[in-house]
């Protein structure tokens, strides 16, 4: 499918198109084709060789390789408010929506100001007519997500997103404004390679004395404001349920929402998903 033709029929598949419109082949997801792409995976494989020859030279090779077995292992997590938690966790029938779809369905009003638009214009470069059906969330080594979006972190389930999942070097409306919207290659990458993604970004910011603890926050750490959150990000192509999660981690209730708390873990128990409080 790398090269934009159907693997069953040999047509060409239009880019924003997840079936073959010819002989009607599913799961052709646009943006794992886009980060399959030749030239897409042969710049990423540029930037991650030219980081790992850098690490070796700065003499913290062992070290990068250390980062890069645990990036293999994250999570994809999305965070979400406590009353989101609640609505996806009534039922099978609840889904994650987009910005786009509330949008359309009259249920979410837009912000009015630039980031709406700068949104829109970024949205649009990266996933060119199918920005409607991407689902963000972010990498992940201990299961935390970012608290800008919510205090409840939604683990997802590999099993369910990897076939349909690509991450992006970071936030990417953040990432293509500060290009003019030029998408240059090799800043994103399959489920499979977001390892060689992360070391191709964060390998520079390693040294040999680096802890293992540090290496955690060095893929995800929050900031002030939404804008300035680190991370990598997850785009995933299709709907998510509460069947969508492994775990959600929650902060600990305050006394008044104990009995809350009990109902909404029996609930998610019931869809099999664990319930896990933070400090």
């Amino acid at each position: 499918m790398h090269d934009g033709s159907c693997e069953l029929c040999r047509h060409e598949v239009p880019l924003e198109r997840n079936s073959c419109p010819h002989c009607g082949r599913p799961g052709l997801f646009p943006n794992v084709r886009a980060a399959s792409a030749p030239d897409e995976r042969a710049a990423l494989d540029r930037r991650y060789r030219a980081a790992l020859q850098d690490a070796a030279v700065r003499g913290c090779g062992s070290r990068v390789a250390d980062f890069e077995r645990a990036v293999a292992g994250s999570k994809a997590v999305m965070a979400r408010p406590l009353r989101e938690v609640d609505r996806l966790a009534a039922s099978d029938q609840e889904l994650v929506s987009t910005f786009y779809k509330m949008l359309a369905a009259d249920v979410r009003l837009p912000h009015g100001n630039q980031w709406d638009y700068w949104r829109r214009v970024a949205d649009e470069a990266l996933f060119p007519g199918y920005k409607e059906e991407i689902r963000f969330a972010a990498l992940s080594l201990g299961g935390s997500g970012l608290p800008s979006y919510g205090e409840c972190s939604l683990v997802l389930r590999e099993e369910m997103i990897a076939h349909r999942a690509s991450v992006f070097e970071e936030n990417s409306t953040v990432f293509l404004k500060s290009h003019g919207f030029e998408l240059p290659s090799g800043r994103r990458a399959t489920w499979a390679d977001r390892a060689k993604l992360c070391v191709a970004k964060l390998a520079g910011q390693i040294a040999a004395n680096t802890a293992p603890e540090q290496l955690r926050s060095l893929l995800l750490s929050s900031g002030p404001t939404s804008g300035t959150d680190r991370f990598v990000e997850v785009n995933i192509w299709g709907s998510l349920s509460m069947r969508s999660v492994e775990r959600i981690l929650v902060p600990a209730p305050r006394r008044r929402r104990h009995a809350f708390r009990k109902e909404l873990r029996d609930r998610l128990w019931g869809l099999g998903v664990a319930l896990q409080e933070t400090s």
